[in-house]
């Protein structure tokens, strides 16, 4: 069984460091501000949490919504100016809930987007959402060996934790696509043979990322999606 509860501690440790350095250092940032992300992961979480209570109690819970984007600038309009202390603070404690909730459930069935149990959707939720969007931020504003030494732990941790295939699929998506913005080409088509056996939903998606353009026209490439 998967060792959900220490993916999640260590994601609450880098967001914890995420949220320090930009409190010391952040002044004009590109792309969304750190409190405007943590503000983010938090409407998420709570979203995940209340769902997850409601199953818990053996009641309906609501799906998560189909217009995601909609859902996100709506939320995002009311969480400007939120200050960055608050959002976080917020945004962990409803991650130490979450984690109870892993706790006292297990892994059960559960259907949340492309999640189909329990410890799959607090992974999506609090383990790889989170730290794609920090992945973002510190790419964005200038400090990729931090972005992509965070991707390649994520690779590292779901393998130690023995982590779903849904989950360490999209750790290693995610790490081929650092890879090639790296021009790593060889690595990134290493980590997507491996990825797509675990996420085969990933290879459609593959053709429209940007993030692989540069593997397009890669006979290698062509042959793992076709």
């Amino acid at each position: 069984m998967a060792d959900v509860r220490k993916a999640l501690e260590s994601e609450r440790e880098l967001e914890k460091e995420f949220v320090a350095e930009a409190l010391r250092s952040e002044t004009q940032p590109k792309g969304w501000p750190a409190a405007l992300l943590m503000f983010h992961l938090s409407m998420w979480r709570e979203r995940l949490r209340d769902a997850l209570t409601e199953f818990r109690h053996a009641r309906p819970y609501a799906a998560p919504p189909e217009n995601i984007d909609e859902v996100n600038d709506g939320e995002l309009a009311s969480g400007i100016g939120t200050p960055l202390e608050d959002a976080a603070a917020r945004s962990d404690q409803l991650l130490t809930e979450l984690i109870a909730l892993a706790d006292d459930l297990g892994d059960r069935p559960f259907k949340w987007f492309t999640a189909s149990t329990t410890f799959e959707a607090l992974l999506r939720n609090s383990y790889t959402h989170p730290r794609l969007h920090i992945f973002k931020y510190l790419r964005e504003n200038g400090e990729h060996d931090r972005a992509y030494g965070m991707l390649e732990d994520a690779v590292s941790e779901m393998r130690e934790v023995s982590a779903p295939a849904i989950a360490l699929g999209t750790a290693l998506y995610c790490l081929a696509c650092a890879r090639a913005l790296e021009d790593r080409v060889d690595e990134a088509l290493e980590l997507l043979v491996e990825a797509f056996p675990l996420r085969s939903d990933l290879k459609e998606a593959a053709l429209r990322d940007p993030d692989l353009e540069s593997l397009q026209d890669n006979p290698g490439f062509k042959a793992l999606v076709s």
